[in-house]
């Protein structure tokens, strides 16, 4: 998971009250010290020198620091009584998602001070993520730790830059993105690139580089079967020239993802492009490990972006995935030929994922080329989610399952195609109702309750399609 980076305002009894500081001063050590140790393993907390906060010049002084080192997000700490209006002042000049907590001390007051404080910023018009109990205590600490990732998440995101390689593939309108949207909710902006970009410099790749890419998918792959029509070695090679040339493209326009369109003109007229694509959203390649960049086929920008989000908060490679079939207990998602070779066994060793993997000839694309064919391993908890817009908002709807192992019979077009089947619970009838595209994104382990937090904090709406622990 993420470790954001908070910024720690603690509030004490104003200057004022000098007697009655001193004497619960201890208190509010006390509680800080404990709050400090319950977040310090998981949260980058960052304290400004002035200490603790009595007045609204220590305040300002505080708010400076934090805003010269950046942070994702501000802590709000009342352990002890405060002056309200003090809080509420300051949390008015904060441009990053803040949040309210306090402890449940029978000798600190706090939860009065806690409730004196929301009240004020309400009054005022000052939105605050409240904590509702003591944050250092379960399941309060939790409840703060999933809001902090889900401002991290957005903090991130702005200054972005999405690299759209190609236009609108095969008429799918949903993959595409208004570029002011994108702007005005996320902070992220788009560069369009076209795809002959990939064609020219995957000419010009090193051979040397192209050699070592090959030999090193060839040696650890479980199993490549090439034949004599529509993927022989040299499609491979073009393959991984694309891949390389990507890379390059990446660096030189400085993206932070990245989605490709491949069909129809690079795989009927150059070489498919799901090698390219799996191999970018890998933490690793034949250099070693590397920083997975999230990459959608069909240049499906919203689905990057969703792609991009789920890895920010889990800090692990992401999948695009079509909705081959959905029933209220089951679900069957199919890519067209790409997705990371990480989520053969989902293992942290390189050598163990490409030991599952299988490239073999499509069924699809004039030009040839391998697809990564297996099914994703049994037993592990994914969140499938999806951003699609309306036209003037956005809406994130997510769901969760376990996936489960199924043979795929040998005359299935599926068998040339990585496969994730997955257990869930959701109403089927709500879901192809509402639910806004064709294609749908997977991380492993359950990342709801920081998506439950982000979607209002970035202004957009939330759909919770399980149907059971919503």
């Amino acid at each position: 998971m993420i470790r954001p980076k908070a910024g720690l305002l603690v509030f004490s009894e104003s200057l004022a009250r000098e007697d009655v500081y001193q004497k619960r001063k201890a208190v509010c050590d006390r509680e800080v010290d404990k709050f400090i140790t319950a977040l310090a393993p998981e949260v980058e907390l960052v304290r400004p020198g002035i200490g603790e906060i009595r007045g609204k010049k220590h305040a300002f002084k505080a708010l400076r620091e934090l805003e010269a080192v950046g942070v994702d997000a501000v802590i709000l700490y009342v352990g002890i009584f405060v002056a309200p209006a003090v809080v509420a002042h300051a949390a008015n000049l904060i441009n990053v998602p803040k949040v309210l907590a306090c402890n449940e001390a029978p000798d600190s007051i706090s939860q009065l001070a806690f409730l004196a404080v929301s009240g004020a910023m309400r009054q005022i018009g000052v939105e605050c993520f409240r904590v509702p109990g003591d944050a250092s205590e379960e399941p309060n600490r939790s409840f703060l730790l999933q809001f902090l990732r889900a401002a991290a998440v957005k903090q991130k995101l702005r200054g972005q830059t999405f690299g759209c390689i190609g236009g609108r593939s095969l008429g799918i309108s949903t993959a595409t993105a208004e570029l002011s949207l994108w702007e005005k909710i996320f902070g992220v902006d788009i560069e369009h690139i076209d795809q002959y970009e990939i064609v020219k410099r995957a000419e010009k790749q090193n051979e040397q580089t192209v050699d070592k890419h090959i030999k090193w998918i060839s040696k650890n792959a479980g199993a490549i079967h090439f034949n004599e029509s529509n993927f022989t070695p040299r499609h491979f090679e073009n393959q991984i020239r694309s891949y390389l040339a990507t890379k390059e493209i990446i660096e030189d326009y400085e993206l932070d993802f990245i989605g490709v369109k491949c069909q129809t003109e690079m795989s009927n007229r150059f070489c498919l492009q799901c090698l390219n694509v799996s191999f970018c959203n890998d933490p690793y390649d034949a250099d070693g490990p590397k920083e997975p960049v999230c990459c959608s086929c069909e240049a499906d920008a919203d689905g990057a972006l969703t792609m991009q989000i789920l890895k920010i908060i889990s800090d692990r490679p992401t999948c695009l995935n079509d909705l081959v079939e959905v029933s209220k207990n089951k679900i069957t998602l199919a890519n067209c030929g790409a997705m990371a070779t990480y989520f053969t066994r989902l293992s942290e060793k390189s050598e163990d994922n490409m030991a599952g993997l299988t490239i073999g000839p499509h069924n699809f694309g004039q030009a040839g080329g391998g697809s990564t064919q297996f099914v994703v391993r049994s037993g592990k908890e994914m969140t499938f989610a999806r951003l699609f817009h309306q036209p003037d908002k956005y809406i994130l709807g997510v769901l969760t399952g376990t996936t489960i192992s199924e043979k795929v019979p040998d005359n299935s077009p599926l068998r040339v195609r990585p496969l994730i089947f997955a257990r869930i619970n959701i109403d089927k009838k709500y879901f192809l109702q509402t639910f806004g595209s064709n294609h749908i994104l997977a991380v492993e382990d359950n990342l709801k309750p920081e998506l439950k937090l982000l979607a209002p904090l970035l202004g957009i709406e939330y759909i919770d399609y399980d149907c059971v622990n919503a």
